[in-house]
C-alpha cells in the first residue's frame, strides 16, 4: 500500500483526510479569489465547495449541494465557472458520481443535468439576464458533458483492465492445472516403472521356481507357471493402457526408479553448482515402499531445484526423520523467502505426490527467515493399501 492509499484510508468520522483538505482548501481558495467587498455571496462559494468534503460517502448529495451553490451563484449574477476553485469542485463532485455508475445510468443522469441546466437558462432569460444564460449555461454544459465523457473513458479502462486481469487469473489457472496434469502423467509413468519392475521380478522368479526348487510337485509347478503367466498378462495390459503417458515415443523400460539411497548424489550436485547443504537423519532408516521412496526423492530433488533457482548462496538444511508411521521431511534455507510471484510448478508436483500418498505438505516462510519445506509420507496406509 503506497502513501497515498494509506492517506485515503485515514478518516475524520466518515469523511476521509484527503477529501476534507481538498474541500476546505477549494473553499478559502474560492472566497479569496471572489472576494471583492461586502456583496459577495460568501454562503453559496462555501455551498459549492465545503460538500466535496462528503463526495465518496454521499455522491449524490455532494454534488446537489454544489449544483444548488453554483446556482445561487448564478442568480447573484456571478459566473460560477470564473472561479477556478468553484469549477474544480464541481467536476470532482461530477466525476465521483459518474464513475461508479453503470454507463447507462451515468449517461441518463447526464442527459438529466443538462435539461435541468436548460430550465436554468430559460429561467435566466426571463429573468433578464441574457449574458449568463447564452454564455455561463452552455459552457457549463460543455463542461458537464466533458466531465461525463471523462468519467466513461476512465469507466471503459477500469472495464478492460478488469477483464484482462480475469484473462491473466483465467491463463495462470490453466497453467497451473496442465502442470497438475502433466505432474500427474509423470507420477503414473513412474508409478507403471515401479510397478512394471516388481511383476517383471515376479514372472522371473516364478518362471525359474521349478529349476531352484528340489522335489516339487506337479500341482505346484502348475500354480507358478499361472503365477508367471499371469504377471506377463498383467505387465502386457498395463504397458498397453499406461504406455500411452510417455511423451518421449519411447515403450518405456523396467528399471527402478531412484529412492533416497541417491539422495547423496543430490547434495553432491548441489554443492557443485555452488550451493551449500547439510543432511540431517533423525531415526533409523527403513526399507520404504517404492511409492515414498520415489517421492522422497522427487521432494528433495525439487527443493534444492527450487534454492538453486531463487535462492542460489542460501544454506539449505535436510531433514529426514523415520518416525514409526511417517517419514517427515524438513527442508529450509536461510535465503530472501519465497517470492510473491512463485506459482512453483515445482511445488504443485511435490503436491501431486503427497496427495496421492495420503500425506500432507506445508510450504512458506520459514519462522527464522527463508523458505521452508515440510511433508509428511505415511508408511502404514501405503502399506495397508499395497
Amino acid at each position: 500500500m503506497t502513501s497515498s492509499d494509506l492517506l485515503l484510508e485515514r478518516k475524520i468520522g466518515p469523511v476521509s483526510v484527503l477529501d476534507a483538505a481538498v474541500a476546505i482548501g477549494l473553499a478559502l481558495w474560492a472566497v479569496g479569489s471572489a472576494w471583492s467587498g461586502y456583496g459577495v455571496p460568501v454562503p453559496f462559494l462555501l455551498l459549492a465547495t465545503l460538500p466535496l468534503a462528503f463526495r465518496r460517502v454521499n455522491p449524490p448529495a455532494a454534488l446537489v449541494a454544489t449544483a444548488v451553490g453554483g446556482v445561487g451563484l448564478l442568480l447573484s449574477g456571478i459566473h460560477p465557472l470564473s472561479n477556478l476553485a468553484i469549477a474544480t469542485s464541481a467536476a470532482l463532485a461530477l466525476y465521483t458520481l459518474f464513475r461508479p455508475l453503470p454507463r447507462a445510468q451515468a449517461w441518463g443522469v447526464t442527459g438529466t443535468i443538462l435539461a435541468g441546466l436548460f430550465i436554468l437558462g430559460i429561467l435566466l432569460l426571463w429573468r433578464g439576464r441574457f449574458e449568463l444564460a447564452l454564455t455561463a449555461v452552455p459552457m457549463i454544459a460543455f463542461c458537464v458533458g466533458g466531465v461525463a465523457l471523462l468519467a466513461d473513458l476512465a469507466r471503459a479502462r477500469g472495464e478492460v483492465k478488469e477483464v484482462r486481469q480475469e484473462s491473466v487469473e483465467q491463463m495462470i489457472a490453466a497453467q497451473r492445472e496442465q502442470a497438475a496434469m502433466a505432474e500427474r502423467a509423470r507420477i503414473a509413468r513412474e508409478m507403471h516403472d515401479i510397478v512394471a519392475h516388481s511383476i517383471s521380478r515376479i514372472a522371473v522368479e516364478a518362471e525359474t521356481a521349478p529349476y531352484t526348487i528340489k522335489d516339487l510337485g506337479e500341482p505346484a509347478r502348475e500354480g507358478f507357471e499361472q503365477i508367471a503367466t499371469t504377471a506377463r498378462e498383467t505387465l502386457v495390459e498395463m504397458r498397453r493402457l499406461l504406455g500411452v503417458l510417455r511423451t518421449d515415443g519411447g515403450a518405456g523400460g523396467t528399471s527402478p526408479q531412484p529412492g533416497l539411497a541417491r539422495v547423496p548424489e543430490l547434495l553432491e550436485e548441489h554443492r557443485k553448482a555452488g550451493g551449500t547443504v547439510d543432511l540431517d537423519v533423525i531415526g533409523d532408516a527403513v526399507p520404504l515402499p517404492a511409492a515414498v521412496d520415489l517421492s522422497a526423492y522427487r521432494i528433495l530433488q525439487e527443493a534444492l531445484t527450487n534454492a538453486r533457482s531463487h535462492a542460489p548462496d542460501a544454506n539449505v538444511r535436510i531433514e529426514l526423520a523415520y518416525l514409526q508411521d511417517t517419514l517427515a521431511i524438513r527442508v529450509s534455507d536461510d535465503g530472501p523467502g519465497p517470492s510473491p510471484n512463485a506459482g512453483g510448478h515445482g511445488l504443485i508436483g511435490m503436491r501431486e505426490r503427497v496427495v496421492m500418498l495420503g500425506g500432507w505438505l506445508n510450504t512458506g516462510t520459514a519462522p527464522e527467515g527463508g523458505f521452508l519445506i515440510e511433508a509428511g509420507l505415511p508408511l502404514t496406509q501405503v502399506e495397508a493399501a499395497a
